[in-house]
């Protein structure tokens, strides 16, 4: 059978290797040169190793990821890197009971309620009682206002701003069930590993086509060699051609037929480019929401964070950044010509201004806060990259499993399977992977 994915992140790859072992066509589009997704890697040219334009890494019970890594025998490096929090302009570590205990920003009492609760949490394997209860009224109510305003509430506005009231606790439990003090990361970077599945991919006679950008999905009644007319799908797509002045152009116009297609790409992408959808569909679709991902990288001579925390979660509601992620602070910075790689990254919707800001004018913006933290950091800048994704982070409210589209689409023999049917899990490399296996198992069945 002839089928095509659309899109080579992370769901499209393990679609198309579990789909390829049961010796069906495959056929990947992807938009861009590179495979990965949201995980899509870079390298300079110094670098031993790629690294991933929107940070990432594995947890260790992330068992879909790791197994997957460990079938195309791709090496995964191990470590408990240090985590930790900034409230009150202070960096304390925050990853482990202990820490928790002896938070110095909180009461005894406080702190064991809010140990207590998170305790709960984790242990607690029941979700869908939790759909139907915002986060921000269970943690104000369980862990009191105090642990509430300083901890919990910035972290909420600064990763969903105007939405943060909405979000269930269903997405909280997911955060803190799964996390593991030790992370993994595939060794040579994300960009390696998802070559790697390429390659795979390709000994199984699987095709690719990058710089391909899908432009329509149509259900046709399409003529056999033998004069038979059958229902296939039509794609239509364009591929960019590098030319030698640096500028692209589009080649001429191909169209390809299919016997059955994954469109792995975010909702409102499916919405453009599938104009048979019915109404009804479409503004099912259009009534999910999301963010975009904004992260500036910064390549330096010295640390920034230099108690070597890795992550860095920011509890202040008037910060510019969510998050400060020292890359070289977990895997080491030998592989990156021994350069210190920092992401400073949010999480806004695609009409924020910082969305529309160069690299420079967001360092502008950045740069008070990140002086609090290391007063000398521009001393020893490098360089720093400004990269843009128009979503990554779907907005999970209350009852989101009613809310959650299905695989099958009312296109017929046309599937849909992205970040946004991953509940009740958040979105990850590990959650993209497990997507794509169950929707190659779903389309195994109907063949």
């Amino acid at each position: 059978m002839k089928i095509a994915i659309i899109g080579a992140g992370f769901t499209g790859l393990s679609a198309a290797l579990a789909l390829s072992k049961n010796n069906h066509e495959i056929t990947v589009f992807e938009k861009d040169e590179y495979p990965g997704g949201l995980a899509m890697g870079y390298k300079e040219s110094l670098w031993n190793w790629g690294l991933e334009k929107y940070y990432h890494h594995w947890f260790t019970n992330d068992k879909n990821a790791i197994s997957l890594a460990r079938e195309i025998r791709c090496e995964i490096v191990t470590k408990r890197p240090k985590t930790s929090i900034i409230a009150d302009n202070h960096i304390y570590k925050f990853d482990s009971f202990f820490d928790v205990l002896t938070f110095p920003k909180l009461n005894m009492p406080d702190k064991l309620r809010m140990a207590s609760v998170l305790g709960l949490l984790r242990y607690n394997p029941f979700w869908k009682p939790l759909e139907k209860v915002k986060a921000v009224d269970f943690l104000q109510r369980t862990m009191g206002n105090k642990a509430y305003s300083l901890l919990w509430e910035p972290q909420l506005k600064n990763k969903f701003g105007r939405y943060a009231d909405d979000i269930s606790l269903c997405w909280f439990w997911a955060r803190i069930k799964k996390r593991t003090s030790s992370l993994s990361y595939p060794k040579g970077g994300f960009l390696e590993f998802a070559q790697k599945l390429v390659s795979e991919i390709k000994k199984r006679n699987g095709e690719f086509y990058f710089n391909t950008e899908v432009t329509e999905i149509r259900n046709v009644n399409h003529s056999g060699k033998r004069g038979t007319s059958a229902s296939r799908i039509l794609i239509r797509c364009w591929t960019s051609q590098s030319q030698h002045d640096g500028k692209e152009v589009k080649s001429k116009e191909q169209k390809f037929y299919f016997d059955k297609v994954i469109v792995t790409l975010p909702s409102f992408l499916f919405l453009k480019i599938a104009p048979q959808l019915p109404e009804d569909y479409r503004r099912r679709l259009q009534n999910l929401k999301g963010l975009g991902a904004l992260n500036l990288i910064l390549r330096l001579r010295q640390p920034f964070l230099k108690d070597g925390t890795y992550w860095l979660s920011v509890c202040n509601k008037n910060a510019p950044v969510m998050a400060v992620v020292e890359h070289t602070n977990f895997m080491d910075k030998k592989y990156y010509n021994n350069e210190h790689i920092v992401y400073l990254g949010n999480y806004l919707p695609n009409n924020h201004p910082y969305m529309k800001m160069s690299a420079n004018e967001l360092l502008k913006v950045y740069d008070p806060f990140l002086r609090k933290i290391n007063q000398n950091y521009q001393l020893s800048i490098i360089n720093y990259q400004l990269f843009k994704a128009p979503f990554a982070q779907p907005i999970i409210s209350n009852n989101y499993s009613q809310l959650m589209p299905p695989f099958e689409t009312p296109l017929k023999n046309v599937y849909l399977a992205n970040i946004q049917q991953v509940y009740p899990w958040d979105r990850g490399t590990n959650y993209a992977i497990e997507l794509g296996e169950k929707i190659a198992k779903i389309i195994s069945r109907h063949c």
